[in-house]
């Protein structure tokens, strides 16, 4: 491992309390990091409208890695610097697979994310959790229609789709068959969803094409995840820190465990390894 020039940060279940608020002691941190001139990054399954303000608006943070590597973009300058999004014939090929189970599709497009009117109303029914509701409301783009939904997703520059279940028990099965049938990337990130994404497309892609950019090497790199797609983020690193609340494949690639999202575990992780506070 090199000298840390870039902390690269998944958001939900890692940077992010459970209640998906940014607690005070990390953001302090992060600051902290940042005033000894290394870069802090948000690498994160989050589409761009997604990304908290909470994060955005921290003085520094100029890069952000989203829809898990399918996009980086220059925050200061407004500008996408990278984009990895579905082939036309792949995003036939998935749209085929899905139409045949009961589903909340979600399409990411150009920053944004798009779905079904009728599922965006009845989101409880696909086991979305109560603390999403809100910002569901407010950052998706309703479709009146499927077919006006799928016509979007064969018409646009999808960066990944993010699919929720009314019936849980779908999610292995579906997961099963798009890894049979497609070259697709196929994560459960959470509980409760599936994510798509295209063959080349994943935080470790994303995280490679920015510090390219940015002439970093990965031994310089620091990476803090919970999910499965944070593990290729994980392995490019020449740090790699896993939650405590992170599960066993994350563990197993990581060189560090720090303590739950809940407990400051970024906080700790930044003052262990760059800041050099006692924990």
């Amino acid at each position: 491992m090199g000298e840390i020039k870039l902390v690269a940060l998944d958001m939900d279940g890692t940077t992010l309390n459970s209640d998906i608020s940014l607690a005070g002691q990390t953001r302090q941190a992060i600051q902290a990091v940042m005033d000894y001139g290394i870069k802090i990054v948000p690498c994160t399954g989050r589409v761009m409208d997604e990304v908290p303000r909470d994060i955005l608006d921290i003085p520094g943070i100029c890069h952000a890695i989203t829809s898990n590597g399918a996009q980086v973009t220059d925050l200061k300058n407004q500008k996408v610097l990278y984009s990895n999004t579905f082939k036309r014939e792949e995003l036939q090929e998935v749209v085929e697979i899905l139409d045949h189970y009961d589903l909340m599709i979600e399409a990411y497009i150009d920053g944004g994310i798009w779905t079904e009117a009728r599922c965006l109303e009845r989101i409880w029914d696909y086991n979305v959790k109560e603390e999403y509701w809100s910002m569901f409301f407010k950052t998706r783009h309703a479709a009146p229609s499927r077919d006006t939904f799928i016509d979007r997703i064969l018409c646009s520059p999808v960066e990944k789709f993010n699919i929720f279940f009314r019936h849980q028990k779908e999610r292995a099965r579906l997961a099963e068959q798009l890894r049979q049938k497609t070259e697709m990337t196929v994560i459960c990130a959470a509980e409760n969803n599936l994510e798509i994404n295209n063959p080349t497309a994943n935080k470790g892609d994303g995280l490679k094409h920015l510090c390219g950019r940015l002439n970093i090497s990965g031994d310089e790199v620091m990476a803090i995840g919970d999910s499965n797609n944070d593990i290729e983020m994980l392995k490019y690193a020449g740090l790699a820190v896993a939650m405590g609340n992170g599960g066993e494949r994350v563990k197993q690639v990581s060189d560090y465990v720090t303590t739950t999202n809940d407990d400051g575990g970024v906080a700790l992780a930044l003052d262990r390894f760059i800041l050099k506070r006692p924990s």
